[in-house]
């Protein structure tokens, strides 16, 4: 499984699933961005080059399973300690082999090295970091 050539590379893949975000303001050269999104405020490390952009833009999350269970829940995304997350919600499809489309309130492309169940409810546990790569629309 490829997981990623570039962070460029990495966000054409995906950019139909990036999602609309607004970014406060962070130190330069920071690595986390605090993103206000859809279901609360998460910490993504950022794949892009600094300094991050401040306001709204589209982002393409990434997530990479830890561990996972089929279970019914409300979708969410928590934050837990060590930069890991649990999202609850359910497997829309495969983007391609070992890459999954989860809706948790929001579009993560979730890495997994086990097979998912598309159309399942679920309940993740990410590895760290959750990890954030900035769609430039202007430069695709």
């Amino acid at each position: 499984m490829v997981r990623e050539e570039s962070p460029e590379a990495f966000a054409l893949r995906f950019a139909e699933h990036a999602v609309a975000v607004e970014l406060l303001p962070v130190p330069y050269g920071y690595p986390l961005l605090e993103a206000l999104t859809p279901v609360g405020v998460l910490y993504p490390f950022d794949r892009g080059a600094p300094p991050a952009p401040t306001g709204p833009v589209e982002l393409i999350l990434h997530a990479s399973l830890a561990s996972f269970r089929y279970r019914e829940a409300p979708a969410a995304v928590e934050p837990l300690a060590g930069g890991r997350y649990r999202m609850r919600g359910r497997v829309l499809r495969e983007l391609e082999p070992g890459f999954y489309l989860l809706d948790c309130g929001l579009p993560m492309v979730l890495a997994s090295e086990e097979p998912l169940e598309s159309g399942m409810a679920v309940e993740v546990i990410s590895e760290p970091p959750l990890m954030a790569f900035r769609l430039e629309r202007g430069a695709a």
